[in-house]
């Protein structure tokens, strides 16, 4: 990573957050992010996104005589291997142009981190990361339409946007649905990878079995009538008198997801969704076009919403970093872009 030399005037310090800071903080937000900001309104769910007992995960940057001047989140995925991506970063424009990348510099050399990620950065930013040495991109959006539900949240405007070619894999895939998270951790073996996202069983079960805002839905994949060590993570979006299937996560054998085209149909049929989408970088094409999505160009005449809380009926691009040699799978519930904001 090429280092960019910070020096900051005096009066100014880098440090980790306290929990006596997390008042000042939310204040913060609510001041110079958006006053409706649930991270400046809700302390409970604040604590849930950024303490992890003692630690308040977020680096500050501070004036001493203005207070705090710039925040930088973190979300850490693991203990000894400790995977992180970055959230709400901001810093105020106050001549201090590089603070922000100071505060970038301080996670990484105190941070515990062993490899660094974003998902929903800035595109002012973009070229910053670049210039760093990280690769940038997005998340890329695949979807699959209930031919038989009336659409009332996604908008269809070019229909030969859709695969229509796809035909069942002949691999017989189930999903089944983990309700306990004792039964989930039985048959989870997080990858250890170098070069792939450790998501540690604490950080799995803390983000989707506890989540104090979303209920999300874990299903184990069974292939052939045998359980995996794979599971999918969706959760039920609900709009407009409609209701719409979302793939959040996604840990274990991809290529498994080539399969779940067949279950998938049958949850949309049984439970009438509308559709089903899904946020992904790393997940190659082919894969998603077998189980029979289509993939959301960026100019695309169709709109699959991706805000709902609150809701806003456009498309949405979700760009993305990570450091170079990295094969990482992102998906749309990594970081924080799977939370209400209001």
């Amino acid at each position: 990573m090429r280092r960019i030399p910070i020096e900051l005037p005096a009066g100014y310090t880098i440090r980790f957050a306290k929990r006596e800071d997390i008042s000042d903080i939310m204040l913060f937000f609510k001041k110079h992010w958006n006053e409706n900001h649930i991270f400046a309104s809700d302390r409970a769910f604040f604590e849930y996104e950024f303490c992890r007992g003692d630690e308040v995960c977020m680096v500050l940057l501070l004036n001493d005589k203005n207070g705090i001047e710039g925040t930088l989140g973190y979300i850490p995925y693991g203990g000894e291997l400790r995977d992180i991506f970055t959230v709400m970063w901001k810093v105020l424009d106050n001549g201090q142009m590089f603070a922000g990348v100071g505060l970038f510099y301080y996670l990484i050399d105190h941070g515990r981190c062993r490899h660094i990620y974003t998902s929903g950065l800035n595109e002012n930013t973009r070229n910053i990361y670049k210039y760093l040495g990280f690769c940038t991109g997005d998340l890329q959006h695949y979807y699959m339409l209930n031919a038989d539900c009336e659409s009332r949240i996604a908008t269809i405007n070019d229909e030969t946007e859709l695969n229509t070619d796809y035909r069942d894999s002949g691999v017989c895939v189930s999903l089944y649905k983990v309700e306990d998270k004792n039964d989930f951790l039985a048959d989870y073996c997080p990858e250890k990878r170098a070069d792939k996202i450790y998501k540690s069983p604490e950080y799995m079960v803390r983000r989707y079995f506890e989540n104090p805002k979303y209920q999300y839905q874990v299903y184990q994949i069974q292939k052939e009538g045998e359980s995996t060590s794979s599971f999918l993570v969706a959760r039920v979006q609900e709009q407009e008198g409609s209701k719409v299937l979302r793939l959040i996560d996604f840990v274990g054998d991809e290529e498994l997801l080539a399969h779940i085209g067949a279950p998938i149909r049958r949850l949309m049929k049984d439970n009438d969704f509308e559709y089903t989408d899904v946020y992904v970088h790393g997940v190659a094409d082919e894969v998603l076009y077998q189980a029979g999505f289509s993939k959301k160009a960026k100019d695309s005449e169709n709109v699959i919403p991706n805000y709902f809380s609150p809701f806003c009926r456009k498309n949405v691009n979700i760009g993305i970093f990570w450091e170079k040699e990295m094969h990482p799978i992102i998906w749309k519930g990594d970081g924080d872009q799977d939370r209400p904001s209001a």
